[in-house]
């Protein structure tokens, strides 16, 4: 049997495109006659209201980066002629028994690159649908089917490019709470739910190419159940991960399971009892480890200005064999004597096993006071005061891991911008990074796509501009390492902090004191211990007008800790903001929006980090719903001893339509520096296209 060659199908896919383009374009407001020629005959299947056009779209692209004496130069000329068509509202025999959406997007694309003076040429179809139909979906008792598909093919910083596949598929069987069940359960509802998730990504960049692969089974049900004072949510989840790709291929499986439970009682329901219990399990690949959360809390309303709770929480982490189990007890009564005076009492203690290192605990007592009043001028008082007072005994023989500690990265990459992990005294060297986008776990590589810096105690986690991961901004991140807990012994904190300011319509001045300090009571390691000051004085200006809203924020910081261990670390932080929306009528809009942050480390070494933020936007808006937006961008991250990093952006972009052809304009700059690093890049996009 004879196969199609690829010239064939490709000269087969052009026709298609031609012969939609011109049923969409000459039909005009008469596609309903082409259409309702297709619909069958009532009582079997029936079309719904369709959706579609064409598209085409011309971009352009010169990205020159240079790092050393090596230079990568990009010249891209793209075309992409895209035809989108869909379904809303079919239905088979009844709307009530199956009804749907489906839709299909093909995108033709042919793109000549020039890289670095030799041409190559790619073309093909990306291609992108979405599937959802309804089964019973007036009935107590519905099922969902779906298919979805997106492909994609975009380019990068510094002269990459990345290709992505995102596909999914699966059903849903929904159960709501006047089904059948309704008299041995009511009130009772629940979601079963199963699906196959594919993530396939690809990026080349500065010569190199990471592939991921993931293929994720996922099933699990979701139920709940109202009682007339009372809430019960009980969910479970199993979760198949597989990886393959430049890495080394592995898996994993996940199961998480969790029961919550409210309940108010008493006899004017003024007690409440919240119980939060949840399980997850993951092993595959070497990795076994187990983590179980369960938290009971009472609240007792006695007076309307007297209250107490009572909280017991247990945490009880197993990671290949080494378990971490956390006993901890609350007692909290809060008082309000008065409309604008609230005391609050806390009493608390924890039991922490941590084997087979050992065991900490700690009581500790706080009491802390809230106070408003109003002044004249329409202003307000606020002053707020807190102390606490903590024993703690450790008897712990070596370091003590913290297993995926929860962590986000920063909305922009430079230097000094990152964030700190949460335990003191880590020892760096056991650092494991992963980045858990999309339910992922992509391992990341120290000094390639991070790198750490000590802040006192703590340690700061750095995101490189050139991760080539890559780490995307806001990504969800999971740490793992291992830190000092500190003496073999006994050692009390106390903890004091204090706040005052003014506020008025437009003006607030807020100024915020917090102290703690450690001392031996009895052991070895005082070197562990450490004590921090922190003075803060802040200052915001607001102010509306009919066409004009503007703001401004100043913020002093002074910031010290010591410790025998790691010396003396002390900083100031000056951190400015202003915004100011411009609103002169035509339907015109002017944003200016600039943050500059100086954080100026003064014990030895020395360093100075600076952070600048400058924004501006032009929104005009049209008839019919069109309109363009001039945009323009300055960002800058310095550090002593570090790359500096620099951007700057300028662009356009627009929508307008008359009738249905629509235009969408879309232009930019970027120029990017990163040490020695550095990228230029004229960026042009043009969409046109027509719709049904």
């Amino acid at each position: 049997m004879p196969s199609l060659s690829t010239k064939a199908i490709r000269t087969s896919s052009r026709l298609v495109l031609v012969v939609s383009i011109w049923v969409i374009i000459t039909s005009g407001n008469g596609y309903a006659f082409s259409l309702l020629s297709w619909v069958p005959s009532e009582g079997d299947f029936a079309l719904g209201e369709w959706q579609g056009g064409v598209i085409g779209g011309y971009e352009w692209e010169d990205q020159q980066t240079t790092t050393g004496n090596n230079t990568t130069s990009v010249l891209r000329n793209r075309f992409d002629e895209d035809v989108f068509l869909r379904n809303n509202a079919f239905y088979l025999m009844d709307p009530r028994l199956l009804s749907g959406s489906a839709g299909v997007d093909l995108d033709f694309y042919q793109e000549n690159d020039k890289l670095n003076g030799e041409n190559k040429h790619q073309d093909g179809t990306l291609i992108g649908f979405d599937v959802n139909t309804t089964i019973l979906g007036q009935m107590p008792y519905t099922g969902i089917l779906f298919a979805h598909r997106n492909e994609n093919n975009t380019s990068t910083d510094f002269g990459g490019q990345t290709y992505s596949l995102n596909q999914s598929i699966g059903g849903m069987a929904t159960l709501r709470q006047d089904s059948f069940l309704r008299e041995a359960f009511p009130y009772f509802s629940a979601d079963v739910y199963a699906r196959q998730e594919e993530a396939d990504q690809s990026t080349t960049q500065f010569g190199q190419t990471f592939t991921v692969n993931e293929t994720r089974d996922v099933a699990g049900v979701d139920a709940e159940k109202g009682f007339q004072t009372a809430d019960l949510d009980f969910t479970y989840q199993f979760a198949n991960d597989s990886y393959t790709g430049s890495t080394p291929a592995y898996s994993f499986i996940t199961q998480w399971a969790s029961l919550n439970y409210s309940l108010d009682f008493g006899p004017t329901l003024n007690r409440r009892w919240d119980s939060r219990i949840s399980y997850l399990t993951r092993s595959g690949n070497g990795v076994d480890e187990s983590f179980l959360y369960a938290d009971e809390k009472l609240r007792i309303d006695h007076f309307k200005n007297l209250s107490t709770s009572y909280e017991y929480l247990l945490t009880d982490t197993d990671t290949q064999g080494q378990q971490d189990i956390n006993n901890s007890l609350t007692f909290q009564v809060q008082y309000r004597p008065f409309r604008n005076l609230t005391n609050t009492l806390t009493l608390q203690g924890a039991y922490d096993t941590l084997s087979p290192a050992g065991h900490t605990d700690f009581v500790a007592v706080e009491g802390s006071s809230d106070y408003t009043h109003s002044i004249p001028w329409g202003g307000n008082l606020i002053l707020g005061g807190d102390g606490r007072y903590e024993i703690d005994q450790s008897h712990v023989t070596g370091p003590v891991t913290a297993l995926n500690e929860k962590h986000i990265a920063p909305p922009f990459f430079g230097p000094g911008i990152g964030f700190n992990l949460g335990a003191p005294f880590v020892i760096t060297s056991t650092i494991v990074m992963y980045d858990t986008r999309g339910g992922g776990r992509l391992l990341t590589k120290l000094g390639v796509d991070y790198i750490t810096q000590a802040q006192g105690q703590l340690t700061k986690i750095v995101i490189l501009p050139t991760t080539t991961l890559p780490i995307m901004p806001g990504d969800p991140l999971e740490v793992t390492y291992s830190y000092v807990v500190g003496p073999d012994g006994t050692y009390s904190t106390t903890s004091l902090s204090g706040d005052a300011g003014v506020t008025f319509g437009w003006i607030s001045l807020i100024g915020a004191y917090q102290q703690s300090n450690q001392s031996m009571l009895s052991g070895v390691g005082a070197q562990y211990l450490y004590s921090t000051r922190q003075e803060t004085g802040q200052l915001n200006l607001q102010k509306d007008w009919e066409w004009v809203d503007a703001r401004a924020s100043a913020l002093y910081e002074i910031y010290h800790a010591q410790s025998q261990s790691v010396g003396v670390f002390d900083y100031t932080l000056q951190d400015y903001g202003e915004y100011l929306t411009f609103r002169p009528g035509w339907n015109t809009t002017l944003n200016l929006d600039g943050n500059e942050m100086y954080t100026d480390y003064t014990v030895q070494p020395t360093r100075h980090n600076s952070d600048l933020d400058f924004e501006a936007a032009l929104d005009r808006f049209l008839s019919s719903g069109n309109y363009f937006t001039v945009f323009a961008r300055a960002r800058q991250a310095a550090e002593t001893d570090y790359p500096t990093e620099t951007d700057y952006e300028a662009g356009l972009r627009g929508n307008f339509r008359y009738g249905k052809i629509f235009i969408w304009p879309w232009f930019s700059w970027i120029n990017r520096t990163y040490g020695p690093t550095k990228t230029n890049d004229p960026h042009i996009m043009l969409r046109i296209g027509r719709e049904l």
